[in-house]
C-alpha cells in the first residue's frame, strides 16, 4: 500500500512539474497559448521521445481520467449563467458550429487523400526501381 501511495505522488509531481514547465513556457513566449497546453505538449512531447515512461505518469492519470466528468459540472453550472446570451445567439452558434466542422472534415478528408496518394507513389517507385533492378517477386 505505501509503494503504491508512493507511485501516485511520484506520478502527480511529475505532472505538477510538466505544469509548472508548461507555466514557465507561457512566460517566455507570450504567445497566447494557455499554461496548461504548455505542459500537455511537454508532456507529449517527453512521452514520445521516451524520457518519461508511460508506467511513471499511469498511477495518477489513473483517477483523473475516471473522474473527469466531474471536472467539467462547474462548467456546465457556469453555462447556465448565460441561458438568455445563448438563446439569443443559438442560430449564429448553430450555423458556426456546422461550419467549423464542414470545413474541418473537408481539410482532413483532402489532407488524408494526399498523403495516401503520397504513399501509394512511394509504393510504385520503389516496385519500379526492382524491376529496373531485375528483382520480381511473385504475389
Amino acid at each position: 500500500m505505501t509503494l503504491k501511495i508512493l507511485r501516485f505522488l511520484v506520478a502527480l509531481s511529475l505532472l505538477y512539474v510538466m505544469l509548472y514547465l508548461g507555466k514557465w513556457v507561457a512566460y517566455a513566449l507570450p504567445i497566447g497559448i494557455p499554461e496548461s497546453i504548455w505542459g500537455l505538449l511537454i508532456l507529449f512531447t517527453l512521452l514520445v521521445c521516451k524520457a518519461i515512461k508511460t508506467e511513471w505518469v499511469m498511477p495518477a492519470t489513473r483517477p483523473l481520467t475516471r473522474y473527469m466528468s466531474l471536472f467539467f459540472l462547474p462548467v456546465c453550472g457556469g453555462i447556465l449563467d448565460y441561458v438568455g446570451v445563448l438563446s439569443e445567439n443559438v442560430g449564429s452558434l448553430v450555423i458556426a458550429n456546422f461550419l467549423s466542422t464542414l470545413v474541418s472534415l473537408v481539410l482532413i478528408g483532402g489532407l488524408a487523400q494526399w498523403l495516401f496518394r503520397q504513399d501509394q507513389g512511394q509504393e510504385k517507385d520503389q516496385d519500379h526501381s526492382q524491376v529496373k533492378q531485375g528483382v520480381k517477386y511473385d504475389e
